[in-house]
């Protein structure tokens, strides 16, 4: 069985011709959608989405709490929406960046995000690693 490989090109999609993944990288996909959605985003599922969008600007909570806060939802949402995974375990580690241009330092933040379980169907594992970055600290 193939999946549809996102973003799906509608004009392809009218045409028959939609790009298609892998099992693992449809799991993969999903992934990165609760990653990168807020929740209440997806109408019907409030909870479909991750923290991260609700701490991106907040500076008063500190690293431990930012990284903890963002796994707790990120487990909860994949174990809900993605059954296709069974032992999940998520590492959120957030970390800053500097970003040199000609005229002025940025500092950004960057989390890591890594997502490790098994496949429910065949029992082998699976493995999930990005990079998010987060937006400019103000100074």
């Amino acid at each position: 069985m193939s999946y549809i490989k996102l973003p799906m090109n509608l004009h392809a999609a009218v045409d028959g011709r939609l790009k298609r993944c892998s099992y693992e990288e449809s799991i993969a996909q999903q992934i990165m959608l609760l990653i990168v959605s807020h929740h209440g985003e997806v109408v019907g599922r409030e909870d479909y989405g991750s923290a991260i969008w609700d701490l991106e600007f907040n500076q008063l909570v500190k690293i431990n709490e930012w990284e903890e806060k963002v796994q707790v939802s990120l487990i909860k949402a994949i174990q809900l929406y993605e059954k296709r995974l069974k032992n999940v375990s998520v590492k959120v580690v957030l970390s800053e960046i500097e970003d040199e241009n000609k005229k002025n330092i940025h500092v950004r933040r960057k989390a890591q995000i890594t997502v490790t379980g098994n496949i429910v169907s065949t029992d082998l594992p699976f493995h999930f690693n990005t990079l998010v970055y987060i937006s400019p600290l103000s100074q």
